[in-house]
């Protein structure tokens, strides 16, 4: 598989990155960290503008009618900035399963900005492919936990034993709870009461709709592992102990080097998974692999990003802190390195020889 980028493709990393470094300096992040939802709609609304919320999109919706690896280049940057926005949600789900599934007026306001769309696809336990929520006469019954960024959504796409529904977030039987975790990225508990639903797809629908979720997960786990791999690399150029800078001691070059041997394993497994499903190829045995490097590489780069670092890596003020918590939700949102890796193992075990 070509990995290589277009021009175009090129010219629209460089857009997002330099819109991206400029809004999301460490004081912007603490100011959006402790306003009142703990997202920065403004910078959502600012990249709607430019054309990056709705890239993958339809232009009949008002997108750039563009593919799955344009919307992943817009996330992996999301990642390398930790910019507080509903992108994950949006653009590598919600969003890609109304184009495909959905109606125009669910579509509607998505590229602009105006609305958000979010997703509700963890229970309180439980694999996130097997959902718990019931479906009666088009009615949902249930409780879904972790819905990113849900408090400030106006709808949810909802898995259910049926498949996956619309659901209006003011809809009667629906409870949206902000929930607030340790990585400073607001969820949400979203109680449905017999609330009514909107079909959009069978069970099927689930599987299509989490392998970009994971995929997308992976391509912002490639850009907070690369980050968060440059962070360390400067500081460690410039920390001097014994007289010496510590880069030029042998254990914390090689661990370095280890760290550097994760961060593009991540980026290649992601980049894989993500141009597959551009290409509209099967890529199910490929975002196992990507996830699973994602979620399992990941931790150990921030870990040994922030060990290099001594006490300052855990300073919450100091910039690596806020990518060691990415990587921790990353991590275990839409199943963890176990589960990824028993997929795995069973589309290979299923595999004729």
């Amino acid at each position: 598989m070509d990995f290589s980028f277009t021009s175009d493709q090129d010219e629209l990393r460089e857009l997002t990155r330099r819109l991206l470094t400029d809004r999301c300096t460490l004081e912007h992040l603490k100011d959006v960290r402790e306003s009142d939802t703990g997202v920065d709609l403004a910078l959502w609304r600012e990249m709607a503008e430019l054309g990056l919320v709705g890239i993958g999109l339809p232009e009949s919706a008002g997108g750039g009618g563009l593919g799955f690896a344009e919307a992943c280049i817009v996330l992996e940057e999301v990642g390398r900035a930790v910019a507080p926005v509903p992108a994950l949600a949006v653009m590598a789900m919600a969003g890609p399963v109304l184009a495909e599934y959905g109606t125009a007026a669910q579509l509607e306001g998505l590229a602009s900005g105006e609305r958000i769309v979010s997703i509700a696809v963890h229970d309180l336990v439980g694999d996130v492919l097997e959902p718990a929520a019931t479906v009666a006469d088009g009615r949902i019954t249930g409780v879904k936990v972790c819905a990113p960024m849900g408090h400030v959504a106006d709808a949810f796409v909802v898995s259910t034993t049926d498949g996956l529904y619309y659901v209006a977030a003011d809809a009667d039987g629906v409870t949206v709870e902000r929930q607030d975790t340790v990585d400073d990225l607001p969820d949400a508990k979203v109680t449905l009461d017999g609330a009514p639903g909107e079909k959009l797809t069978g069970p099927e629908g689930l599987v299509w709709m989490v392998e970009r979720g994971r995929t997308g997960q992976s391509v912002i786990m490639a850009g907070v592992s690369a980050q968060a791999l440059e962070i360390t690399s400067e500081y460690v150029k410039e920390r001097v102990q014994f007289d010496r800078v510590i880069a030029t001691f042998q254990a914390v070059a090689q661990r370095a080097a280890d760290t550097r041997i994760d961060s593009e394993a991540i980026w290649l497994t992601a980049w894989q998974a993500a141009m597959r499903i551009d290409a509209g190829l099967d890529a199910s045995e490929q975002v196992s692999t990507a996830k699973f490097w994602a979620a399992d590489g990941g931790q150990r780069v921030v870990h040994a990003a922030t060990h290099l670092h001594g006490g300052v890596g855990v300073d919450r003020d100091y910039p690596l802190h806020r990518y060691y918590l990415w990587t921790k939700h990353q991590e275990l949102f839409l199943g963890g390195a176990t589960p990824n890796l028993l997929r795995l193992g069973q589309l290979l075990a299923d595999t004729p020889a």
